[in-house]
């Protein structure tokens, strides 16, 4: 019996391969895709519709609630998934579920930190920032003692790292009441990150700039930008762009917002494997789901080859994602993001339109920065555009 399986993680071939050698009546057969991109969703749908999907797929957690509300997915449920939901950090599991149904078999997650020039933070006599406001007053120290310094780079169009940092604030973009979305995008927590990065940007604190790309890459070589908060995968971004600064940077808790409480983490990144509605072997698409997932040989090979930090709990325990690193100074940066992702906000929801709704950010941000509405505007415009999409296509939807 065979099964196929659309995915994009690099080597994931070897993963795919163990389990065909230790499960010999079932067999599954790999289709590399195109990196998590529009055009991968794409063919993902159009094969739903014409009835050919695949048995499995990767399917990132932001864009889960598309695919489900097409009845694109087989609730996994009834087919034992709940049996691993301990196996996951908190925050994974409540992605790939809705109410008793569970939509996918977490794979791996984007828990977030601080990346900081410690030989910057040094030169200048500054404290590594606890809180966001310290982090503020950090910027401030640093430009004013050297005004070709910024403490980072705002990304006027990466909404997906603006959304882990209301996902930090514990922000509610998303949420279910009933049989209704309910849509927040303008709430408070998310207008108090909004306007903490628009004071950053109106007192030229921060360097404005597209991240991913050739200047942001160029001012990472050298020291331009003194920290980057992001996700685990970004000490591989570092590495491999400013090779120069090797033994420079390190990894530090996320700011928080309130001084009192536990720490709050987020997410950026991430995805899932799903089980297609055209499939005929969903028990055995369900078993390969879950076997993927947990096996921590299989965890071996997508953390050395694929890249990827586990939503698996003992699979963050390996030795593959314990090690300290030389480029960090020796420093192993993943016992921070570890606890990162064991305080990651659960309660945070994707919505079931988020490509829009990111498209809407991004050209929002785009122009707030070269003199336009504020960020904060900028949200309730993207509120308001959200809930008139959503109620366009045929959503129980209100506003929170």
């Amino acid at each position: 019996m065979n099964l196929t399986f659309w995915s994009w993680v690099p080597g994931i071939q070897a993963s795919v391969n163990l389990f065909n050698k230790t499960h010999p009546g079932i067999h599954v057969t790999l289709d590399e895709t195109t990196s998590g991109n529009a055009g991968t969703y794409a063919k993902m749908f159009t094969a739903l519709q014409a009835g050919n999907a695949p048995d499995l797929g990767q399917v990132e957690y932001s864009v889960l609630p598309n695919f489900e509300h097409v009845g694109g997915l087989v609730n996994l449920a009834p087919y034992g998934a709940a049996s691993v939901k301990q196996d996951f950090i908190p925050s994974a599991w409540s992605a790939v579920t809705l109410g008793s149904a569970i939509y996918a078999i977490p794979q791996d997650t984007g828990p977030t930190a601080l990346f900081y020039r410690a030989d910057i933070f040094k030169k200048y006599h500054l404290p590594v920032p606890t809180t966001w406001a310290q982090y503020a007053s950090d910027a401030a120290t640093l430009h004013a003692d050297n005004p070709n310094i910024y403490i980072t780079a705002f990304p006027p169009q990466d909404t997906q790292w603006f959304s882990a940092l209301a996902w930090q604030n514990q922000a509610r973009w998303f949420s279910i009441s009933g049989q209704s979305w309910v849509v927040h995008i303008d709430d408070a927590a998310s207008m108090q990150v909004a306007n903490y990065w628009q004071q950053l940007i109106n007192k030229k604190l921060v360097k404005v700039e597209p991240d991913f790309a050739d200047g942001w890459y160029h001012d990472l070589q050298n020291g331009v930008v003194a920290t980057w908060p992001t996700a685990v995968w970004g000490d591989n971004t570092i590495a491999s762009n400013a090779p120069g600064t090797k033994g420079d940077w390190r990894v530090a808790p996320m700011p928080q917002w309130s001084t009192s409480g536990a720490p709050v983490e987020s997410s950026w990144g991430g995805s899932t494997t799903v089980v297609f509605k055209d499939t005929k072997h969903p028990q055995q698409a369900a078993e390969f789901a879950m076997w993927l997932n947990t096996n921590l040989s299989s965890w071996k090979t997508l953390i050395s080859a694929g890249g990827l930090y586990p939503a698996e709990v003992q699979a963050q325990k390996l030795p593959e994602v314990n090690s300290g690193l030389a480029f960090f100074g020796g420093q192993n940066i993943f016992t921070v993001f570890r606890q990162s992702a064991a305080n990651t906000d659960p309660n945070w929801t994707w919505g079931p339109v988020m490509s829009q709704t990111f498209t809407q950010m991004a050209d929002g941000f785009a122009k707030s920065v070269t003199g336009g509405p504020s960020l904060g505007a900028v949200l309730q415009s993207v509120q308001s555009q959200t809930l008139s999409l959503m109620k366009s296509q045929g959503f129980s939807v209100r506003a929170g």
